[in-house]
C-alpha cells in the first residue's frame, strides 16, 4: 500500500485566519521519512483549531463525504468564500518523490456553505533532485460547470460524446450532493469508472490512493472527541486491518451502564483492549483495562448483539471506567490511534488540544518518545508549554495576532536554547517577525470584573 505523507497546510479567509500556511518537519529538513509531530501554540482565538476544522473538512471532502452544516460559519466573516490547501507526497520510499497538491475553495450559498472550486496538481520529481514547474491533474468548477483543465478533459474523452456526457453529469451529481467531484465514492458517478487507461496508472491511481489515506489513515480528533462526554459516553477510537481492509472508527461506550455492541464490534473491542493493555501499563503504571461481557442482548438495529462493560483492574478488582480521571479516560480512548501513529507511516493523527486533562510531566514524557520515534505523523494543539522543552524547535509552530500571517515559527534558536523560555520572553518582551500576544492589562481585567458587577446591580 502506497504511502502519504502530508507536507504542508494553507489556509485563506478560513474562520479568523486570512492567511496561514505552514510546513510539516520533516520537510523542512529533507528527512520526510523521520518522526513528523508538530505542536500548534499560541493565544485563544489566534487561529490554533482553525487548523483542526480545516483537517475535519479535509478528511470529509477526500473520503467522498459533504461538507459538514458547519462549514458556512467557517468562512471568514469579512470574505465570501474560503480556501484550504494540502501539500501532499505519495509513496515516502522514493528519496526524490512527487509531490502534490489539491486545492479546495468553498462559498456562502444560503444559509450553507457550498464547493466552488476543487484542483488536484503535481510537482514531478527530476533525476537531479529539482522539481518541474506544478502541473494541473484534474479539477473541477463548480460554479462554471467546467473540468479542468481543458486538455485533460480531451483527453479523457476523446472524442467520446457518451463518454464527455456520462463525465458532466457525474459532476452534476457531485454537486447535487454536495460532495468532491474527484473524491465522490457513489458508484454510478464514482470518477475512478470514468478514467481508461492509460490514466489509469497516473490520475486514478492518486485519487484512489489519496481517498484511501482519507477514509483509512487521517484520523481527526477534536476536542469533543476525546474523554467522556457529559452523558458518561467514551468513543474509543480505532484502526484494525479487516481482511487485508483497513478501517478506522470508533465505538461508543456507555461508561453508566453496559453497553450492547455487535458481535463484530466485541471481537474489535476485546484485540483493541489486549493491544492497549501493554501500551497504557507503560504509560499509566499498574493500569490495565478488561472487558466483561454480561450476556447476550439485541441491538438496536435488532441483530444479535453482547452487553459489555469496561473497567480498570487494580490489585486484581475491578473498578467500572466512569471512575477513573478524565485524564486516564482520555488517554484510553485515543490508545489505539496512538499506537498506530507510532509505527505507521502513512498514518496522521490531528488532534486539538491534547494537554487537557493530561498531567504536563506525562503528556511532555509522551511528545517526546514520539517526536524521537514515531514513524506517522501527528498535529496538535497545546497550551501547556513543558512540551516546548521536550521537542526540537522545528517541531513547534506559534499563531500569531496577524491574521494575514497565522502561523510562524521562532527563528534564531540555538540548540543551547529553552523554546519555553524563549516563548514567554518573546511574550513579554517582543523581538519576533509577528506578534504572538495581544497584549493584556491585569489592572484592566480586575476593573472590568468590579465594572460588570457594578453594572449589573444598577
Amino acid at each position: 500500500m502506497s504511502i502519504v505523507r502530508i507536507e504542508k497546510i494553507t489556509l485563506r479567509n478560513f474562520k479568523n485566519v486570512r492567511y496561514g500556511s505552514f510546513t510539516m518537519p520533516s520537510f523542512l529538513n529533507k528527512g520526510i521519512k523521520d518522526a513528523d509531530i508538530l505542536g500548534i501554540y499560541g493565544q485563544n482565538g489566534s487561529g490554533k483549531t482553525a487548523i483542526i476544522d480545516a483537517f475535519e473538512i479535509l478528511q470529509n471532502i477526500l473520503s467522498g463525504s459533504s461538507l459538514s452544516e458547519k462549514s458556512w460559519n467557517l468562512i471568514n466573516v469579512d470574505s465570501p468564500e474560503a480556501s484550504i490547501e494540502l501539500g501532499f507526497i505519495i509513496d515516502g520510499d522514493n528519496e526524490n518523490p512527487d509531490r502534490f497538491k489539491y486545492t479546495l475553495s468553498f462559498t456562502k450559498g444560503t444559509k450553507k456553505a457550498v464547493l466552488k472550486k476543487e484542483l488536484l496538481e503535481v510537482r514531478k520529481a527530476k533525476a537531479d533532485g529539482s522539481y518541474e514547474r506544478e502541473k494541473a491533474i484534474l479539477g473541477y468548477d463548480y460554479e462554471s460547470h467546467e473540468i479542468k483543465p481543458d486538455v485533460t478533459f480531451k483527453k479523457l474523452i476523446k472524442g467520446n460524446r457518451n463518454m464527455e456526457l456520462d463525465l458532466l453529469v457525474a459532476a452534476r451529481m457531485a454537486e447535487k450532493e454536495e460532495t468532491s467531484f474527484l473524491f465522490s465514492t457513489d458508484g454510478a458517478y464514482d470518477i475512478l469508472s470514468f478514467l481508461p487507461s492509460p490514466y489509469d496508472g497516473t490520475i486514478a491511481s492518486v485519487i484512489k490512493t489519496i481517498r484511501n489515506y482519507a477514509e483509512t489513515s487521517l484520523i481527526v480528533f477534536s476536542s469533543r472527541d476525546m474523554g467522556m462526554d457529559s452523558n458518561l459516553m467514551m468513543n474509543l477510537s480505532f484502526r484494525k486491518e479487516k481482511k487485508g481492509q483497513l478501517i478506522k472508527g470508533q465505538i461508543p461506550i456507555n461508561l453508566d451502564k453496559p453497553t450492547v455492541v455487535s458481535g463484530e464490534n466485541k471481537a474489535i473491542l476485546e484485540n483493541m483492549i489486549k493491544e492497549m493493555n501493554t501500551v497504557l501499563n507503560a504509560i499509566v503504571p499498574h493500569l490495565e483495562l478488561g472487558v466483561y461481557a454480561t450476556g447476550e442482548e439485541l441491538t438496536d438495529e435488532g441483530k444479535k448483539g453482547y452487553s459489555v462493560e469496561i473497567v480498570s483492574l487494580k490489585n486484581g478488582k475491578a473498578i467500572p471506567l466512569r471512575y477513573e480521571s478524565e485524564g486516564i479516560i482520555k488517554i484510553i480512548s485515543i490508545t489505539n490511534v496512538l499506537l498506530c501513529v507510532y509505527n505507521n507511516p502513512s498514518v496522521c493523527l490531528i488532534i486539538d488540544e491534547f494537554d487537557a486533562s493530561v498531567f504536563e510531566y506525562l503528556l511532555g514524557e509522551i511528545i517526546s518518545v514520539f517526536s524521537k520515534g514515531a514513524k506517522g505523523q501527528m498535529i496538535f494543539t497545546s497550551h501547556n508549554l513543558r512540551i516546548l522543552e521536550m521537542i526540537d524547535k522545528d517541531s513547534v509552530i506559534f499563531s500569531t495576532s496577524n491574521p494575514d500571517n497565522r502561523y510562524i515559527r521562532m527563528t534564531n534558536i540555538k540548540n543551547t536554547n529553552n523554546l519555553r523560555d524563549v516563548y514567554i520572553r518573546s511574550i513579554l518582551l517582543g523581538g519576533t517577525k509577528e506578534n504572538i500576544y495581544e497584549e493584556t492589562d491585569s489592572q484592566e481585567i480586575g476593573m472590568a470584573l468590579r465594572r460588570a458587577w457594578r453594572d449589573a446591580k444598577e
